[in-house]
């Protein structure tokens, strides 16, 4: 009787010969695996952790030990082959297995879907939403780490991907992150020492509004972001919780609210992914040690960034035309925010380092009911949204 576990239905004997091992992953690398076609690239990898495995269980010799999980990760010196042929191609990223028959075939299946599809109808929304959408390219490559326990090797950092679509991925949770930071920094941190008390709580205000409360607001304490702020302005803290208390109408001697914000991020898929590769050497012979392989999306990758504003907050709080001026403010906010993010300080892991920031370039729109206004460049995108009509 055949499992409906997969990995279980291929598992069998392990191999006990060097010989047989290494033959075991080039065929697993071109598609077989004990006498089964495997087409899905992403199953492959999988597979492949799986015989680095068995290496170290089936083989006594840690040097053959060593031989077959290198061989699993890079293939022949000369020759090459192993996981790296499967993401990798030189100069030509787009060519590469992973890139030409899995994401590209699995983007068709979520256009599909309508998993890219942007918001049509703004009068089913509150007055004064918004939605604003933009085609990147990458300028640096992009890295995340995935949180998946087994792959391939301890010396493969995978980039974070989709569970259901193995489609290199960044996370609507990642977004709100890093644009939030963003935001704090140029108009927080940046302007501490020229903001009165009153104006720094008044900004900080309006981005909880925006992004939601802040994490590390605890009863009778805060710590991580919320902290962070605090000792940004030590003065301006008053104010701040007398602003938020008064406007959702919390006595003084009950928690601060938890509650959403205006913004509602969406995932971004890319069309490409890498590997960059980390040798460190020896102090003492100078020369490399074990190379580390860290997946990435590279530069010259497509991505699409996605963003609904939703002003429900203010619904039968204002009047409709203090609703859209408020709008229009929140998104001259995201835009400058957003500006920051894309063209200097990133939105990748290893940022610091210059990872992940984009070309100028971009190919979108912002969205009201009144208007459709192209975006063309994220170094003028404040100035593209200034206009926008509600």
């Amino acid at each position: 009787m055949s499992s409906y576990d997969f990995y279980v239905e291929l598992g069998g004997e392990s191999k006990k010969d060097l010989n047989a091992l290494l033959n075991e992953v080039e065929a697993l690398v071109n598609g077989n695996h004990r006498s089964c076609s495997i087409p899905d690239i992403a199953t492959r990898i999988r597979l492949l952790a799986g015989v680095a495995v068995n290496a170290s269980i089936a083989l006594e010799n840690e040097r053959d030990q060593e031989k077959v999980k290198n061989y699993t990760v890079s293939g022949d010196r000369k020759a090459g082959g192993g996981y790296k042929s499967l993401v990798h191609r030189k100069n030509n990223p787009e060519e590469s297995p992973y890139a030409k028959d899995l994401i590209q075939t699995n983007f068709e299946v979520m256009q599909g879907l309508g998993l890219f599809s942007d918001v049509r109808d703004l009068y089913s929304l509150p007055p004064g939403s918004w939605f604003l959408q933009f085609t990147f390219a990458l300028a640096k490559p992009w890295m995340s780490k995935d949180d998946d326990p087994f792959y391939v090797a301890e010396s493969v950092n995978p980039v974070r991907k989709d569970k259901v679509f193995k489609v290199p991925m960044m996370s609507a949770a990642s977004w709100k992150g890093l644009l939030r930071w963003t935001a704090m920094h140029i108009r927080l941190a940046q302007k501490k020492d020229s903001l009165k008390p009153e104006q720094f709580a008044r900004e900080r205000f309006v981005q909880t509004l925006l992004f939601g409360d802040e994490k590390g607001e605890e009863p009778g304490q805060t710590k991580d972001f919320a902290a962070y702020l605090d000792g940004l302005k030590p003065e301006a803290r008053a104010e701040y919780e007398h602003l938020l208390r008064n406007y959702y109408h919390v006595k003084s001697d009950e928690p601060l609210p938890h509650h959403s914000g205006r913004l509602t991020f969406y995932p971004t898929f890319f069309n490409l992914i890498d590997v960059e590769v980390i040798n460190p050497h020896s102090r003492k012979t100078k020369a490399g040690t074990h190379p580390i392989y860290l997946e990435c999306v590279p530069a010259g990758a497509t991505g699409t960034f996605s963003l609904l504003y939703v002003p429900f907050d203010l619904i039968g709080q204002k009047e409709e035309d203090e609703i859209k001026q408020q709008a229009l403010a929140d998104l001259q906010l995201v835009a400058e925010g957003l500006q920051a993010m894309f063209l200097t300080y990133g939105f990748s892991a290893k940022r610091s380092s210059g990872y992940g920031t984009a070309k100028d370039e971009i190919e979108g729109k912002v969205k009201t009911r009144a208007c459709e206004k192209p975006l063309t460049k994220l170094s003028q995108l404040a100035q593209e949204v200034k206009d926008v009509t509600f």
